[in-house]
């Protein structure tokens, strides 16, 4: 891929960040790599709905899942070729959009990959009219925002940041990263 000047989008579990990702994309620095789903931390706050079908209350996350997570994240933002996708939302936290509470869980992850990671490095990934409806994947939720809801949520998880890094994580990055216009 390097000698094509290609990049690799790379889709995995954040224990595989861990034990192999880091060092595999290290040996390859001029290697660009984007991180795929926010780095996949699955269900943090368990299912969307419980047995009975009820709405699943907890706001708890799962300190396990998402110290795996960090610690895979982490050593990725350590390599300067490595970027991330903020997208599939609801893989991370299913059910995201009906409470306030599992979006401000959801919108602190997404700041803390940023953080991580620089907007330089970020990119939302807009597949809405694949996805959008249901934004929760792999079916484990039937709710999802429309198009207008996602970014009207992708704006909020932003607040403060500067107009330049906005414009980075919308579409700068994207641009760069895959060599478009």
């Amino acid at each position: 891929l390097e000698k094509y000047n290609l990049s690799f989008d790379l889709q995995c579990a954040p224990i595989q960040l861990v034990e192999t990702a880091a060092a595999l994309f290290g040996k390859y620095p001029s290697l660009q790599v984007c991180i795929d789903h926010l780095g996949k931390p699955r269900t943090i706050l368990g299912n969307d709905l419980l047995d009975d079908g009820s709405v699943n209350p907890n706001v708890t996350v799962d300190e396990a899942e998402l110290k795996v997570w960090r610690e895979g994240m982490t050593a990725m933002a350590k390599l300067p070729n490595v970027h991330v996708k903020l997208s599939m939302l609801g893989y991370t936290c299913p059910g995201w959009m009906r409470t306030k509470e599992r979006q401000e869980v959801l919108k602190s992850l997404v700041r803390e990959t940023i953080e991580l990671f620089g907007a330089n490095r970020c990119m939302v990934a807009w597949n809405w009219h694949v996805n959008g409806a249901v934004s929760d994947a792999d079916n484990m939720s039937l709710v999802g925002p429309d198009a207008v809801e996602l970014l009207d949520k992708f704006l909020w998880f932003f607040e403060g940041y500067s107009d330049e890094d906005k414009d980075r994580l919308f579409a700068g990055t994207a641009k760069e990263f895959y060599r478009i216009g």
